[in-house]
């Protein structure tokens, strides 16, 4: 909780909110799937009423799953007071280092030197291994950072683990682990809107919700507030009025100082069919830092997959004929029309279509489309096909699985093609140059009869050669020999120069 009773050199470093990573979905499961959370407090007492400040540099929760759950992955997130050069961003989860993956800073002040830290790594090696036990976060020191924070009653730190498990006896539903970094405090960001999205409910029995939050105590609640879909929220040890208290629901301790471990059933606040969830929070005097959601909920999805049947090029030209099917085998719920597909060149988007029709459950949809490489690209290529994104790597569909979706396949615009074997620059239009800028060249050497070198012409050629020799004159009809480079291969042979009376 923030009093404010700094020293008046420091109140507006301390109270001043400059940075915020918005909460957004960071991974979903989908079917047998369910979550619980753990971690611990590395304060002694809750911020304020002139409690000390010490702070501890572990601390252990117990993991106890039952029978028949099995574990996914795991989670660990720790946050507390300090920037860059403060944050202790290297921890011991069980006797083994932890390194941050990601991390997220709030500043408290403009010249960004005071401020709150929340990293993040991925334990589920380090879980699976101890499996049910008891974990210890240590080596997370913040004893010489806290008393910069203390006088300001603004000294936190604390841990977490987010556990994904398997339950066979859970069907069709929906996990996502939505995180981020936002701060609410009664100056500068009274209020947040967090928006969960990505599923549509099926049946609201079971649907619950998790929060893991920081610095909330329970001395003001003046001004906080707790909304889902417009609706207040509640539990036991989490009135309304005062969500964000201190408490770990998931534990039933009320003693969890400066930090939130909070669990609400779902059924009163969302309805059959809801696609999103809208989180409203508010909050006064207390600040509040919203690290981590998720959500458990019966949900549906499509699983849209891509194969690719057939690819049929021309000779010398840009246009090829893809034959794809998508496919919704083990999706529980239709794919919709117009589901976009992107296809991609070395990371850049060539082409996109959308599908004719909805594809049901267990079904396919075969189609063709002529796609056209752009000129910038040589004439041997991997093409990247995606269903379910509209060319800028982001799709339209929630599906069971997000990462089945891309299939690829090369292209050669000169397969089995015979290179041009005579030109007639006449200027009617047929044969006038030695049309190779399909291939892109590198280098193009035209040599005569006796191995002279009469021409040549290096990157950027768009077929200048049109008879001539180096310095433009026209070269007399016969047989000539060429050898150009390309970025894959070197060519040579030989081509006749016929000049026709028009």
């Amino acid at each position: 909780m923030l009093k404010k009773l700094f020293y008046l050199s420091l109140v507006s470093c301390l109270t001043h909110t400059v940075a915020a990573q918005k909460i957004s979905l960071f991974k979903q499961f989908y079917g047998n799937y369910d979550f619980t959370m753990i971690g611990n407090t590395h304060n002694i007492k809750q911020n304020g009423n002139g409690e000390p400040c010490d702070i501890l540099t572990e601390s252990s929760a117990e993991l106890d799953l039952s029978d028949g759950k099995a574990i996914e992955a795991a989670y660990l997130y720790w946050s507390g007071n300090g920037i860059e050069k403060q944050a202790d961003l290297d921890v011991t989860l069980n006797g083994e280092a932890v390194r941050s993956q990601r991390t997220n800073y709030l500043y408290r002040d403009a010249q960004k030197k005071y401020g709150d830290f929340s990293a993040f790594a991925d334990v589920t090696a380090i879980v699976k291994k101890y499996g049910n036990t008891t974990y210890k976060l240590s080596d997370f020191d913040l004893t010489q950072v806290a008393p910069i924070y203390c006088s300001a009653n603004v000294n936190y730190g604390g841990w977490a683990i987010v556990i994904i498990y398997k339950d066979e006896t859970i069907v069709d539903n929906f996990v996502g682990v939505y995180d981020g970094f936002e701060m609410l405090e009664s100056d500068d960001n009274p209020s947040t809107n967090i928006v969960l999205d990505g599923f549509m409910v099926t049946d609201i029995t079971d649907s619950k919700i998790g929060f893991l939050a920081w610095e909330g105590d329970n001395f003001d609640s003046t001004g906080e507030e707790l909304n889902i879909n417009n609706i207040p929220v509640s539990n036991a040890l989490n009135p309304y009025d005062n969500a964000f208290n201190g408490t770990n629901s998931f534990t039933g301790s009320s003693e969890f100082w400066n930090m939130d471990l909070d669990l609400y059933d779902l059924d009163k606040y969302i309805k059959q069919h809801d696609t999103s969830l809208d989180i409203e929070i508010k909050t006064g005097p207390d600040i509040v830092t919203i690290n981590t959601v998720v959500l458990s909920v019966k949900s549906v999805f499509p699983d849209a997959t891509i194969n690719i049947q057939n690819v049929q090029n021309y000779c010398y030209s840009r246009n090829v004929d893809v034959e794809y099917t998508v496919a919704n085998y083990e999706g529980n719920y239709p794919l919709k029309k117009d589901t976009p597909i992107a296809f991609y060149i070395n990371n850049e988007v060539i082409w996109t279509v959308k599908t004719s029709r909805e594809i049901g459950i267990g079904e396919e949809l075969t189609e063709t489309v002529s796609v056209t490489i752009p000129p910038k690209y040589s004439y041997k290529s991997v093409v990247t096909v995606k269903v379910d994104d509209e060319g800028n790597h982001k799709g339209t569909v929630y599906e069971s699985n997000e990462e089945n979706n891309t299939a690829t396949f090369d292209i050669n615009l000169i397969k089995d093609c015979p290179i041009q074997r005579g030109i007639s620059p006449n200027g009617d239009g047929d044969n006038d140059v030695f049309d190779l800028e399909v291939f892109q060249l590198d280098d193009l050497r035209i040599y005569n009869r006796y191995g002279n070198e009469v021409f040549k012409y290096g990157k950027g050629y768009t077929n200048q050669w049109q008879g001539q020799s180096h310095n433009g004159n026209q070269l007399p009809d016969g047989t000539y020999f060429y050898v150009f480079k390309t970025p894959y291969d070197t060519f040579q042979g030989y081509i006749y120069l016929i000049r026709e009376t028009r």
